[in-house]
């Protein structure tokens, strides 16, 4: 019996985050810079001839199952949703039709609430998965489009397009959001600034945003709406073509101060995007050297990003870990989501 792996990764993103958020996108197009890195969502697929199909959370260590013509039980709903949506695509297509169903295993190299686009992950790795477990197709921009259609549509989970995109296509690049079909722009730049930009950064983990999620992008889209911070959305756009200027010429050190500005216009959208904390531990960390730095995702919480010169980096290390900040260390990828067969066994 074969077993089919998946991975997809994460992502930190740069700049322009918040302006791929509707209605924003659709109205005034928007821009984002991001980088996929290695940490992945992984999920493992083995096709059983029984009826049953059970998705088991290593990390969550929670279990859903679905029994032939019950509901599901359990807590995972994420991908819950996902296997709906591939029940009608599956029994539509004549491959694989011999396995009645499946056991599912997942788990994420970050916690829950990490804003570095892990929901995505799942999704994104999941649809791969059974896309190729039972022979159906596979065109990057509809998957990326299908996963956004899961979670911000269907389960209503809110949020833009940068995670999903960057789930499927991986490294360095630039999205363009509200056209009829989204650009994706891979940032040409040689090995040497993307090794400079990457010893540069630190990644912390500094606690999970998940309870705030919900009430802070409500917010961000009311204020938008309202008219409040149209023109923050504006200027954090803008500088995804600076920040594209600078890492394409290598200037690495002027690349992580515009991180601070791009901050300090974020902090606008909302003011649940740092909290007490996270203002705390970005002061200390530019009190210790750091040029600029950021929340990862839409704010409240999960990891944080930190850009310092080689000379400081021992130091801020020391200094963020005393405070608290769970550094992880990480490289940048070049692919997005990646799948395979081996024989159950290997």
């Amino acid at each position: 019996m074969k077993l089919f792996k998946a991975r997809a990764p994460m992502r930190i993103g740069f700049f322009g985050g918040g302006t791929d958020v509707s209605p924003y996108a659709e109205e005034h197009g928007g821009q984002v810079l991001n980088c996929t890195i290695n940490l992945f969502v992984r999920c493992m697929l083995r096709p059983s001839h029984t009826p049953e199909i059970t998705i088991k959370s290593l990390d969550l260590e929670e279990v859903s199952r679905l029994a032939a013509g019950r509901e599901w039980e359990g807590k995972l709903m994420l991908p819950q949703a996902v296997l709906d949506t591939m029940q009608a695509a599956r029994a539509t297509n004549a491959a694989r039709q011999n396995w009645a169903g499946a056991d599912l295993t997942m788990f994420s190299d970050v916690p829950p609430g990490s804003g570095l686009g892990s929901s995505s992950a799942l999704v994104v790795s999941m649809l791969r998965l059974l896309n190729a477990t039972y022979g159906l197709p596979n065109d990057s921009h509809a998957l990326a489009e299908l996963a956004y259609r899961i979670e911000r549509v269907d389960l209503g989970i809110p949020g833009g397009r940068q995670d999903q995109y960057a789930a499927v296509f991986g490294g360095m690049c630039v999205y363009h959001f509200g056209g009829p079909r989204v650009i994706v722009e891979p940032i040409i730049t040689d090995q040497a600034a993307l090794l400079e930009l990457e010893s540069s950064l630190l990644l912390g983990y500094i606690g999970d945003r998940r309870a705030l999620t919900q009430h802070l992008m409500t917010d961000q889209v009311r204020r938008l709406v309202e008219g409040d911070t149209l023109r923050y959305h504006d200027e954090t756009k803008a500088l995804v073509n600076e920040a594209t200027r600078l890492l394409q010429a290598a200037r690495i050190a002027d690349f992580g101060r515009l991180l601070h500005t791009a901050w300090e216009v974020k902090k606008a959208f909302s003011p649940h995007i740092a909290s007490p904390l996270i203002d705390e531990v970005y002061t200390l960390a530019r009190q210790n050297g750091a040029w600029g730095g950021k929340i990862t995702g839409a704010g409240g919480g999960g990891f944080m990003i930190f850009a310092c010169p080689f000379e400081q980096r021992l130091n801020l290390e020391r200094v963020l870990s005393a405070a608290g900040v769970q550094l992880r260390p990480f490289s940048f990828t070049s692919h997005g989501v990646q799948v395979w067969e081996v024989e159950e066994g290997d």
